[in-house]
């Protein structure tokens, strides 16, 4: 499906902002979730581009509002765009009728449209993000989620790579004021707020600076988000301070805004869409990697049983009461840490060496309660895994999945979206291999197809390799569509 340019007189465009929250909250609310809308108009061919505080634009989502679309406004399915923020804290507060509102808020875009000049620029912002994806020294990976224990420190080798840039169109009333801005950045809204309530998160803070930043009281900011799969806020396991988010929402908003200001405006008004569906290849390994998950379990359980483990297991004697302190005398001094340096001194000048065969006693005994829980902590990440991979047998999904590439240029601005959670790595692919300058990819963008590691990301064990429903051979076969479909933008 494709819209190509024709004759075009001046770009208008209009935006809106709609609540896409249920009008009677269940629970705490400590500020809205919206839906944002702009449409584009060049008189041959018309966009809208939506974003919202959603954990993901489904594919009865787009479907309903891509038909509501087309009867109220008649802008074609192929040509709206979906975004969600990926938000983690909606807390079921979504209202039902959410596709209806959408809808709306595009229809009133429309309604309001008027002649628009556009700026276009990067912007850049590396300090509030980090890859969660560690690499740990056995070759593997562990993914830095809430729900699991961290690996130790000593085990961790490296982090994955992140995407600092910022994609930004500036959309400037012809007459005076902004009216729109879009920026595109990747990250993982989900450490949510002191009060646990609900939110759209860090990308809310970040659009609230943006709007309150720029000229035009009424500036509606869309954040559209990027290749956030193995992204995540950092600290986000920091339990001595609550979450950061309205802090670092504050920093992205500020960053946002310094670019945005420097973004040089044309009468530009080139309008481009290109719509494909593909089929990508589901994975059929799902029986293989649980029978290693339960090879790695009975590993551990052995240890705890104490066979072939020496004297580790069954012969670990300490309980948490008497560990602590034992450890912490240790980790206090560990050359005299059952006594005074001075008694010490006694036993040798006597002749004794008691405290030192107890120290040498209790450090063993510290090591065999360390050993324990780290093998512990190592049990639940593995039963986590093999939950996950169980579920998705259960389901007896079968068949390649439909996946929906689009490709939008509004100016010298191409949006390339993905139905999914690419990784990073995906995005900084398609940005450095476009002939376009200003390239970002738009994940989670009209469909979910779930995550999508990048092929060498499989077998490491990572939270996203356990979980997708891909096979690895995708990230080729997407990445050669979406460029072939750039490179026929003109």
């Amino acid at each position: 499906m494709a819209s190509l340019p024709t004759e075009t007189r001046d770009l208008h465009a209009g935006a809106a902002v709609q609540s896409v929250m249920t009008d009677k909250p269940r629970v705490a609310v400590h500020d809205p979730l919206r839906a944002k809308a702009v449409v584009f108009d060049n008189g041959s061919t018309k966009i809208a581009v939506v974003a919202t505080d959603l954990g993901n634009a489904s594919d009865k989502l787009v479907t309903d509002v891509r038909r509501l679309v087309q009867e109220q406004v008649s802008i074609p399915p192929g040509n709206v765009l979906i975004n969600a923020s990926h938000n983690h804290r909606t807390h079921g507060q979504v209202a039902e009728d959410a596709a209806e509102r959408i809808a709306q808020a595009v229809s009133r875009a429309a309604d309001s449209m008027v002649p628009v000049k556009i700026g276009i620029c990067k912007g850049r912002e590396d300090r509030i993000t980090m890859n969660r994806r560690l690499q740990l020294k056995e070759g593997k990976e562990w993914t830095i989620r809430r729900a699991n224990p961290s690996p130790r420190d000593e085990d961790v080798t490296g982090v994955g790579p992140m995407d600092p840039e910022i994609g930004i169109l500036r959309v400037d009333r012809a007459e005076g004021g902004t009216l729109s801005v879009l920026y595109n950045f990747a990250c993982h809204p989900y450490a949510g707020v002191p009060d646990g309530g609900v939110t759209a998160d860090l990308p809310g803070f970040a659009s609230h600076v943006v709007e309150n930043g720029l000229s035009g009281s009424d500036t509606v900011a869309l954040f559209l988000q990027g290749a956030a799969g193995d992204i995540t806020p950092i600290r986000y396991k920091d339990w001595d301070a609550p979450p950061h988010t309205e802090q670092f929402g504050t920093i992205l908003g500020l960053s946002v805004l310094e670019a945005a200001r420097q973004a040089v405006m044309t009468d530009d008004s080139r309008l481009q869409v290109l719509t494909e569906t593909i089929a990508l290849p589901r994975r059929t390994d799902l029986e293989q990697c649980l029978t290693a998950l339960e090879a790695q379990q009975e590993e551990i359980l052995q240890f705890f049983t104490g066979v072939g483990c020496g004297t580790y297991g069954t012969e670990t004697s300490l309980n948490f009461k008497t560990f602590l302190p034992l450890y912490l005398k240790h980790i206090m001094d560990p050359n005299f840490p059952s006594y005074s340096s001075d008694l010490y001194m006694q036993e040798k000048k006597i002749g004794r060496r008691d405290l030192q065969h107890l120290d040498a006693d209790n450090k063993q005994r510290i090591g065999k309660y360390l050993a324990s829980i780290h093998n512990m902590e190592r049990l639940i990440r593995i039963r986590n895994k093999r939950q996950l991979i169980q579920r998705q047998i259960e389901k007896g999904e079968e068949g390649p999945l439909q996946a929906e590439v689009q490709v939008i240029r509004i100016g010298d601005l191409v949006l390339v979206s993905f139905p999914g959670e690419a990784f990073c790595e995906v995005g900084l692919n398609i940005k450095q291999q476009s002939p376009f300058e200003f390239t970002f990819l738009t994940s989670y963008s009209n469909g979910s197809v779930g995550y999508a590691p990048t092929a060498d990301a499989y077998g490491r064990g990572s939270y996203e390799d356990t979980l997708t429903r891909l096979a690895p051979e995708w990230q080729a076969m997407y990445e050669k569509k979406a460029l072939e479909m750039i490179g026929r933008l003109r």
